[in-house]
């Protein structure tokens, strides 16, 4: 198959259960920089002046290209720090990093847009590159805005300005107390592969979202991530299924309460609940039901799936949305929770 030239074996051993994938742990400020890159990208945020010039030159409106980075630190290993990153994008094959940026590494991306146009783009082929962001489903669509700048230019100066806005990016958007945080969130995502079944743990670490095992992937890749814009990446490398997640502290019965009205209190998001209840899943039928923007469509969905009323499952091949037929009983313990039960 062609899946099989755009993977390796999975590298360590991690928690497995019969049928189901290893499912690991991975967490670094490495991973936390790229998805903050992909957030600055796309959000349009003031930031600060080198870090906008930065992103300008990579030229990247959709944020898509950093994703297609989460492969490197862990080719690098561990530790997974942004400084690390960064001397490992500086230190590698220009062409190398390109192959990565184009996801010669993705089995999606190898078997849509073909390996050989992809590796001829790497090097530098015009007409390969112009093939690639042509392809109306590579990059999800999001191709030319994400890849058009960079690919027009040779390697190495696609090296200097992608290693330009990782310096920059490590300075502007990494909190110093992100290396503890995304520490704790490691534990705390260890302990849960601990005590349940891998694919069960999977959901209750991602904030549901149910995986399907893929034929692909050999491996699970749990990735935390500081990103408020970003609640839920999913990547491919190699032979791993990339999950990258916001890590958030555990919620009160407040929180959690909040969280639930919250999601309740807008009324398009309800007719969004509705029509996940009433099985209309994937997220192009909502755009087309409610007339809604795809980015508020996936930002309501969010917002659902944060206070436990929708759940999305799947993979590469397709995500749907299901509602969550536990959230009812879910509300009503944490209202009894704070508000107590009569006694007798």
């Amino acid at each position: 198959m062609v899946y099989d030239s755009c993977m390796i074996r999975p590298m360590s051993i991690g928690h497995k259960t019969a049928g189901a994938p290893t499912v690991e742990v991975a967490a670094g400020t490495a991973f936390a920089l790229l998805v903050a890159l992909a957030g600055a990208s796309r959000s349009g945020r003031d930031e600060q002046d080198e870090l906008r010039a930065a992103l300008a030159d990579v030229g990247d409106s959709e944020g898509e290209s950093w994703l297609n980075l989460l492969g490197i630190p862990l080719d690098a290993g561990a530790p997974f720090t942004a400084e690390r990153l960064v001397e490992a994008v500086g230190s590698m094959d220009p062409v190398e990093l390109r192959r990565h940026l184009l996801g010669r590494y993705a089995w999606s991306w190898c078997t849509l847009a073909g390996i050989d146009d992809i590796e001829s783009a790497a090097l530098g082929d015009a007409a390969a590159a112009a093939r690639l962001l042509a392809q109306p489903r590579y990059y999800g669509g999001r191709a030319r805005a994400s890849l058009g700048v960079l690919l027009a230019l040779d390697p190495s100066e696609t090296q200097e300005r992608v290693a330009a806005a990782l310096v920059a990016g490590a300075h502007s958007l990494l909190d110093p107390s992100a290396a503890s945080a995304l520490d704790a969130a490691r534990e705390q995502a260890t302990s849960t592969l601990d005590t349940h079944q891998a694919l069960a743990a999977v959901e209750l670490v991602a904030s549901g979202y149910r995986y399907v095992p893929e034929p692909e992937a050999e491996r699970v890749i749990l990735i935390p991530h500081l990103e408020p814009t970003s609640p839920l990446v999913l990547a491919q490398h190699r032979s791993s299924r990339l999950i990258a997640y916001l890590s958030a502290p555990d919620r009160s019965s407040e929180d959690s309460l909040v969280a639930f009205g919250r999601a309740l209190a807008d009324p398009k998001r309800v007719e969004i609940l509705a029509l996940v209840g009433r099985g209309v899943g994937r997220a192009v039928d909502l755009v087309d039901a409610t007339e809604l923007t795809r980015s508020t469509v996936h930002h309501h969905l969010a917002q659902l799936r944060d206070a436990g009323l929708v759940a999305l499952e799947g993979n590469a091949r397709a995500y749907t949305y299901i509602p969550r037929r536990a959230a009812a009983d879910e509300a009503a313990a944490l209202l009894a929770d704070i508000i107590g039960t009569e006694e007798e």
